[in-house]
């Protein structure tokens, strides 16, 4: 009998486990925050986005934050809220909300940004709205990173 509740026990340790997640241990993020300014005003009404194409092991292909009403960002991972991003090196690329562009047309009337720009999309050059088009590479480092970014 002492035998059966033995390996009983055994199993449902090995079943259950320490109540760990099963896959490979989530890379250490360390903060990154800072402001981001086109032709000196700040950047409203946008994400920001950090990607890599090739994510070092238990970190998340990109990290992202919303700019505040100052161009101010802090970068989380998408995939599990946690604030901050894995070092490496990153293309920064940024999303539009749907309000702000909707904001962008009525304010343009149709006349346009001026030359890069979209008037109805983007209140940045539209070569930073994808990895493959934008020339802005940051580093993470294993400190606590500001990152300016003036467009």
């Amino acid at each position: 009998m002492w035998h059966t509740l033995g390996v009983v026990g055994c199993l449902t340790f090995g079943i259950v486990g320490c109540g760990g997640a099963s896959g490979p241990p989530k890379a250490k993020l360390y903060p990154v925050s800072g402001k981001v300014m086109v032709n000196g005003k700040p950047l409203t009404g946008c994400s920001i986005v950090f990607s890599t194409a090739t994510p070092a092991a238990g970190a998340s292909a990109g990290y992202s934050g919303e700019l505040d009403s100052g161009g101010n960002f802090t970068l989380s991972d998408p995939e599990d809220g946690r604030k901050g991003a894995a070092v490496g090196k990153y293309k920064v690329t940024f999303t539009v909300s749907p309000e702000a562009a909707k904001e962008a047309m009525m304010k343009s009337s149709g006349r346009g940004a001026g030359p890069g720009y979209e008037a109805t999309s983007a209140p940045f050059p539209k070569k930073y709205a994808s990895a493959k088009t934008s020339p802005k590479q940051v580093e993470v480092k294993a400190e606590y990173n500001v990152i300016n970014i003036e467009l």
